[in-house]
């Protein structure tokens, strides 16, 4: 099995696509996947300690995708544009970023990294995190605050 073996997690849902779109972007011909090259990368730097990611976490990340609880799209550090996803659970939250890949050879919003933290994020929280290194920049970027665990409402 080679590294970037790649596994498709889902196609986007529609509020992603819309929220894409509202900025300008086209999900519609990406899916989400990962590689083995993330799932190796997260057990690597992200499989220590009481907040471990652990295989079960993996089964999540469809739901994570599907219907997190906040989501910033269409983010970017240097040329390269990103989405990241929260989904908060009883004492953590789960924290996933994928990559926007729309070329000629790949068309997909790509796994880069996935963790959990201690805290119940709210959406300037999870705004700190992702700007916290002073590369990323949400200026241009989609907030979205879940309803009801369904994306949709805008921060």
């Amino acid at each position: 099995m080679t590294l970037f073996h790649k596994i498709v997690i889902n196609k986007p849902q529609k509020w992603l696509i819309e929220a894409a779109s509202s900025i300008g972007l086209d999900y519609s011909e990406l899916s989400h996947e990962v590689t083995i090259y993330f799932l190796e990368h997260v057990i690597k730097r992200h499989n220590q300690g009481n907040l471990a990611i652990t295989e079960r976490d993996y089964k999540k990340l469809p739901g994570i995708v599907k219907t997190p609880d906040m989501a910033i799209i269409g983010a970017t550090r240097g040329k390269k544009v990103f989405n990241a996803y929260a989904k908060r659970t009883d004492g953590s939250t789960y924290l996933y970023f994928d990559e926007v890949m729309d070329s000629n050879r790949n068309k997909a919003l790509r796994g880069s990294t996935f963790y959990k933290i201690k805290k119940r994020l709210d959406m300037d929280g999870f705004v700190k995190i992702i700007t916290m290194n002073g590369k990323s920049d949400v200026s241009k970027a989609k907030k979205i605050i879940a309803a009801g665990g369904h994306p949709g409402g805008e921060a």
